[in-house]
């Protein structure tokens, strides 16, 4: 029973800062005196290589509809999270300041699942490794290399949930032979804003390097709440530290990588839109509700809380060998994280309708791949990879006691003027005894295995210089094992307004899904600058 349909009080204000710019150049030139500068290619326009077809290509090059952003366009521009990426991608909408994937749109496909049975329409990867879903998959952009945002349905190339497209970004890598180098870059700003991160480059030996690379970001709450007591809302403090190293030979070249983040943000921030049939519904039967402040503010309770937590870890091991006529890859990659949430989704000061998530979870993937290396008209690849995900969710659903009686009844029984459940219950002859906090708390737990594996290839042929055939296939098979827990709520209302139902202990449901999908790609140069594909 939501009392409207909800809406942020505003966009982010974006303070005022000092510019990154200059401190940053002043504290790198101190630090890397090594560092070299290139005045004539910071005038030329960057070209940015990508991997989404399994081979680093110009993306000029790449057949596909695709946006590539450079690390260092990344960094000026401050995005923060990888749906920051949606600002700069035609044709995709849906960014938001709290953990949720499931306002993402590509193309106009989205799916609005924020729970942990499904899987969001558009796939999320970090250094080639599956991101997943609401809470684990946004973690801070910092010492970026690129970000590839493909659109349309990916399948074939990324497996995993990419139905509407997939976003994959990259860190940089440790640099075996670079020298010495580093930045750090510090952003001071109006609302104690403070965001600070570095890296620095460091070779061990002709063989092996290390690249440390961190970041801090704090700043106050910007929303005000016109609820009795409460404080500024929006503000977030979090931290994280990426390890990553190389090591080369003539035909081994292993990369790792270790990442840490940790971060306490705010929910998302709601504010009741109070005009229309369902507030003046809501307004009536609750006994005349209104909202203090303008449309740039909140009064909202709060009464469950406002948090956006996460603990993220990220391992992963890519090793590659040069066969001579093929590159053999195995790409290793597991992601541990505990994650919790809170918020007042009704956006009103009445305790109506809260929503609590505390989700732990982790993921593994292997993926196997051989690449050729012919320089001639044919070039192929064929791999093979595996997933397994467990997800441990609970669900909270909070709301008074009172306030859905006295919804109810006067919704239903209008004149009766109900004050809360006695009254309500006296109506229909029983009696009602309160929860002792006078709540109603709903929930649920959920519990998750699932798996997955999958095979594929491509071939890719030059007919002339100009003209390209591919032709791909891919075999996926995909396993869900889920389980449901809803326990009878401590209340005399029962499972009334979040899930309408209780279980006597788990009910488990099982099923699987397997596809064959095929690809033909036809690539044509007509001129030097154009191609139709």
């Amino acid at each position: 029973m939501k009392p409207s349909s909800p809406r942020y009080p505003q966009s982010r204000r974006q303070p005022r800062s000092l510019s990154r710019t200059h401190l940053a150049r002043a504290v790198s030139a101190a630090l890397f005196a090594s560092a070299a500068s290139a005045p004539v290619a910071a005038q030329t326009l960057e070209e940015v290589f990508v991997t989404a077809t399994k081979r680093s290509e110009s993306v000029q090059e790449v057949p596909l509809a695709i946006t590539a952003l450079s690390g260092d366009f990344v960094a000026k521009t401050n995005l923060n999270d990888i749906k920051d990426l949606v600002s700069y991608t035609p044709g995709v909408t849906g960014n938001s300041q709290d953990s949720f994937l499931d306002a993402i749109s590509v193309r106009g496909i989205r799916t609005q699942d924020f729970g942990v049975g499904g899987d969001p329409s558009a796939a999320f990867f970090k250094n080639d490794l599956y991101e997943g879903r609401n809470g684990s998959a946004v973690t801070t952009l910092y010492d970026m290399d690129r970000a590839e945002i493909l659109r349309g349905p990916q399948g074939f190339l990324f497996g995993r949930s990419s139905v509407g497209g997939a976003f994959s970004v990259h860190t940089q890598r440790a640099e075996v032979g670079g020298g010495q180098s580093g930045y750090v870059s510090l952003d001071v700003a109006e609302r104690e804003r403070v965001a600070l991160d570095g890296a620095i480059n460091i070779p061990v030996s002709d063989s092996f390097a290390m690249r440390f690379a961190g970041m801090y970001s704090e700043e106050d709450g910007f929303v005000d709440n016109n609820f009795p007591g409460s404080d500024d809302l929006g503000e977030h403090e979090k931290w994280g530290f990426r390890w990553s190293t190389a090591f080369e030979t003539d035909k081994l070249t292993v990369n790792t990588m270790v990442e840490y983040e940790d971060r306490e943000v705010a929910g998302s921030l709601y504010r009741a839109v109070d005009t229309g049939d369902i507030w003046d519904a809501f307004d009536a039967n609750l006994g005349g509700l209104e909202l203090a402040g303008d449309d740039e503010e909140i009064d909202s309770d709060l009464s469950l809380g406002n948090t956006d937590e996460a603990e993220v870890l990220t391992l992963g091991v890519r090793v590659d060998y040069d066969l001579g006529f093929a590159t053999l890859t195995s790409n290793t990659g597991y992601k541990d994280h505990d994650y919790f949430y809170e918020e007042d989704y009704d956006g009103t000061p009445l305790n109506v309708n809260n929503y609590g998530q505390d989700q732990e979870g982790d993921y593994f993937q292997q993926e196997l791949r051989i690449t050729s290396n012919a320089e001639g008209p044919l070039n192929w690849y064929a791999g093979a990879s595996y997933y397994r995900e467990e997800i441990d969710t609970t669900f909270t659903f909070e709301g008074e006691e009172d306030f859905f009686c006295q919804y109810y009844g006067n919704y239903y029984y209008p004149g009766y003027d109900f004050t809360g459940c006695e009254d309500l219950y006296a109506y229909y002859g029983y009696d009602f005894t309160p929860n002792p906090q006078g709540l109603l708390t709903e929930t649920g737990r959920i519990k998750g295995e699932y798996t997955g594996w999958a095979a594929y290839v491509n071939v890719a042929y030059e007919i002339t210089e100009d003209l390209e055939v591919e032709v791909g296939a891919r075999y996926t098979q995909d396993d869900k094992d889920f389980s449901l827990d809803v326990p009878t709520p401590d209340s005399d209302l029962g499972p009334y307004f979040g899930y309408g139902f209780s279980t006597d202990g788990f009910i488990q449901a099982q099923d699987s899904w397997d596809d064959v999908t095929g690809r033909v790609l036809v690539k044509w140069r007509p001129t030097d600058d154009g191609m139709l594909f």
